[in-house]
């Protein structure tokens, strides 16, 4: 047993604690739940940061739609408007375009054997191979690839096209995956890095627009949401008609040096949810078309801003600073130490976010609050533990209103005592010496015992609060620690009940074969000092006073009045129903001036069992 505590000490219970929430805060870090907490909140940063503190940007990407109203207006479907696609690649080769990138795939056939009826006998083919050919010559062209869920990979692009576009640079992919990384709520969050690409390359679309404009091409993080204003794009038909009227000059002025990105517009055409609104033709809440997220994370790359995360280790060890909370005794002010850290680590979170890094706090917090709450259950268990023990080892030593009181932290050395009204109560029991002449020790101990006990009980029961016995004597006194109404009242019930109790515990002895016993109680009310009395070392819960002194010559009056029960004129004032007590007269009491009191017998067993008052 010895050996068990050893290993169970207080401070090695500590250390086991903070290494268990370490543990926590290790597994908070990668929880399925804190990271989507997280995301949660990164998003409302974004919709504040957008909202109060918009961040313009330097380098702008341009989105050209292909929306309904092109469709509306050509005689083929999306997938035969080669010549299209090719006038649109030439046009912005023509206007000087930085790069061209397209959120769109490739035709997988030739389609040759299909001609136009408007382009004297061009057919499909022949015309997007031309405008490829022309446009790579002068312009870094990025076109998408699509993954076949039904086939598990990239669908291919038609050889001739990928044989045109592979002829470009090769600081760049110019066919790349438009496939993108979603969270747990399917929002676009993060850089769609080889992690997210279902072939694992680390080719993404937006990624190869931004090396072909000249950038690095090793990007990580998450995409910076708080960039730039709403887009707004430019429908594809409206530059096909500036060139058709030969507004080169417009087309220059719009597109030169810029990097242009083509995709679908339409309102139920590859859409994706974002976290903040990016679409300025949409409502707030509508899917965003795919396109977008693309020009997003080209805005963050083009002004090489994206959005670092704070790296894991890093995090753990803020964890373990808030596993600190686990320490100390002060809850209070432990609390308030836990609110002001965690403004601290909600303001350093959107400080960081300024030098557009991001501070995820969920598992910080999370951490933090485990160790605050289980830390206050920690305390609060040790302190029941201590209340218990306390309780346990004193409960025959105090009355249990004194015992609560200790418990509850009312009484201690330290505390003063006060002045209150109570009511005193002295018992004796009659022919005591001579009752111990003719028995053994044992034996009168073990009566006494016995009769203690009973009466104890009765005090306890109205609320007294006994102060100490006294060989065969008892004191207890009423209104304190307990405040009642009428202490009085309730000390004169307690008296005739002991009286009560006393003719059944007399039948007791005789049964035995034991003396009977003949007790007088006196009774008197008044302000007494109540409180601790005696040393740092030795101390108990007491009443003084002159009240406390004429209880006890009231008491020794018993015997001479022939009454068991005598009260003072204070105590019978205070009591409901006095028809049964007897006036004595003024009666000279030891060390003080005489006083009025009155005498209380049973005047038979069925008046000894009467009802008593209510307390």
């Amino acid at each position: 047993m010895t050996q068990v505590r050893r290993y169970f000490t207080p401070r090695l219970l500590q250390a086991y604690g903070l290494a268990g929430l370490l543990a926590l805060a290790w597994l908070f870090l990668h929880l399925p739940l804190v990271i989507a907490l997280d995301n949660k909140l990164l998003d409302l940063q974004f919709t504040l940061s957008r909202r109060y503190n918009p961040q313009t940007v330097a380098i702008d990407p341009i989105v050209v739609g292909i929306n309904e109203a092109f469709l509306d207006e050509v005689d083929e479907p999306l997938a035969l408007n080669h010549h299209h696609l090719a006038e649109f690649i030439r046009i912005m080769s023509q206007a000087g375009a930085r790069v061209i990138g397209m959120d769109i795939s490739l035709p997988e056939k030739r389609y040759d054997q299909l001609v136009s009826v408007r382009k004297d006998a061009a057919d499909f083919h022949q015309s997007l191979l031309a405008g490829l050919l022309q446009g790579v010559q002068t312009t870094p062209l990025v076109v998408a690839k699509v993954w076949d869920l039904k086939h598990s990979h990239f669908r291919d692009i038609q050889l001739d096209y990928a044989a045109v576009l592979n002829m470009q640079d090769e600081k760049f992919q110019a066919i790349a995956s438009a496939e993108f990384c979603r969270d747990s709520d399917q929002r676009i969050r993060r850089f769609p890095g080889r992690d997210c690409q279902p072939d694992r390359s680390a080719q993404g679309l937006a990624s190869e627009i931004a090396a072909a404009a000249g950038m690095r091409r090793d990007w990580s993080g998450l995409i910076n949401y708080r960039l730039g204003a709403p887009f707004q794009y430019q429908p594809l038909q409206d530059i096909l008609k500036l060139a058709r009227e030969s507004k080169q000059a417009e087309l220059q002025r719009r597109y030169s040096g810029r990097v242009v990105l083509l995709g679908a517009t339409m309102d139920a055409t590859d859409l994706v949810d974002l976290p903040v609104s990016l679409a300025g033709w949409l409502p707030a809440d509508e899917p965003h078309p795919g396109v977008l997220a693309h020009a997003q994370l080209l805005r963050s790359m083009l002004n090489q801003r994206m959005l670092q995360q704070v790296d894991n280790g890093s995090l753990f060890i803020m964890c373990t600073l808030f596993a600190l909370f686990w320490f100390g005794a002060s809850i209070r002010r432990k609390l308030l130490l836990f609110l002001v850290a965690v403004l601290g680590l909600l303001a350093l979170s959107g400080i960081a976010m300024q030098y557009d890094v991001w501070l995820p706090p969920i598992a910080i917090l999370l951490t933090g609050l485990l160790a605050l709450g289980s830390s206050s259950a920690w305390q609060s268990w040790q302190h029941f533990v201590d209340k218990q023990r306390l309780s346990k080892a004193f409960s025959g030593r105090v009355s249990p209103a004194v015992m609560q009181e200790i418990v509850a932290g009312r009484i201690d050395q330290t505390a003063k005592s006060r002045r209150l009204p109570v009511c005193v109560l002295f018992s004796d029991i009659r022919g005591f010496t001579t009752l111990c002449e003719h028995a053994q020790a044992e034996d009168i101990v073990s009566l006494l015992n016995r009769y203690f006990a009973v009466m104890s009980k009765i005090v306890h029961a109205h609320g007294g609060t006994i102060d100490k016995f006294i060989g065969d004597g008892l004191m207890a006194f009423f209104g304190a620690p307990q405040v009642l109404a009428n202490p009085e009242q309730n000390a004169f019930n307690a008296a005739r009940e002991m009286l009560h109790a006393l003719d059944i515990l007399n039948l007791e002895f005789q049964a035995e074969g034991k003396a009977t016993l003949q007790i007088g109680v006196g009774l008197h009310g008044g302000d007494a000092v109540i409180g601790q009395v005696g040393s740092a070392e030795r101390h108990e819960y007491t009443a003084i006073g002159d009240t406390v002194n004429t209880a006890a010559r009231i008491e020794g009056l018993c015997k001479d009045v022939g009454y068991p029960v005598v009260v003072s004129q204070i105590v019978k004032d205070k009591l409901a129903g006095t028809a049964s007590l007897t006036s004595l007269g003024d009666r000279n009491l030891k060390g003080r001036s005489a006083i009025a009191v009155y005498g209380w017998r049973p005047e038979s067993d069925a008046e000894s069992q009467a009802c008593i008052e209510p307390d």
